[in-house]
């Protein structure tokens, strides 16, 4: 109990109000099995729920990525990009049908991927605890392996909901 209490503090939102079942994208095919097209796809699919313009947030994350991948292991990769004048966070999670080279610190591709697309205002970032959170249970093996062990986008959803509340 101290533990949760710990990790969720008052500042954490409610992760059902930052993550949508709609956001949920399940076998999710990049032929090409390349970052580039990763994002392309997910720049697409979260463009389609009014996230911003697919070719901003294309944008946005290839600069992220050139930075420092957000391939951090385990097949998992936590691709970000900051949007001018969006109004609140959009967390997706993209579950690819096939791994993806991602050049994840541990070499290893990527079949998971959290994304989170946030207001580039600093005013704006009251999700960064959430980020947090969301990203320390993504460490968690049990945690991440019972994620990508979800039968359905729904299950998937309900998992998360469930584990992090």
């Amino acid at each position: 109990m101290y533990r949760q209490d710990r990790i969720r503090g008052p500042e954490v939102r409610k992760v059902s109000t930052i993550v949508k079942r709609e956001m949920i994208f399940d076998n999710i095919k990049v032929e090409s099995r390349d970052k580039r097209e990763a994002i392309r796809i997910i720049s697409h699919l979260c463009s389609r729920h009014n996230a911003a313009y697919e070719l901003r947030l294309i944008d946005a994350f290839r600069k992220r990525e050139l930075l420092d991948s957000t391939g951090f292991g385990g097949g998992i990769a936590m691709p970000h990009a900051r949007i001018r004048g969006l109004c609140d966070p959009v967390f997706a999670v993209v579950r690819f049908a096939w791994p993806v080279e991602w050049e994840a610190i541990d070499g290893e591709p990527v079949d998971l991927a959290v994304v989170a697309i946030t207001p580039a205002e600093p005013e704006k970032n009251k999700h960064l605890p959430t980020l947090a959170m969301l990203a320390r249970k993504l460490m968690n093996d049990e945690f991440v392996y019972n994620l990508k062990h979800c039968t359905d986008k729904n299950q998937l959803y309900d998992y998360m909901l469930r584990e992090m509340r």
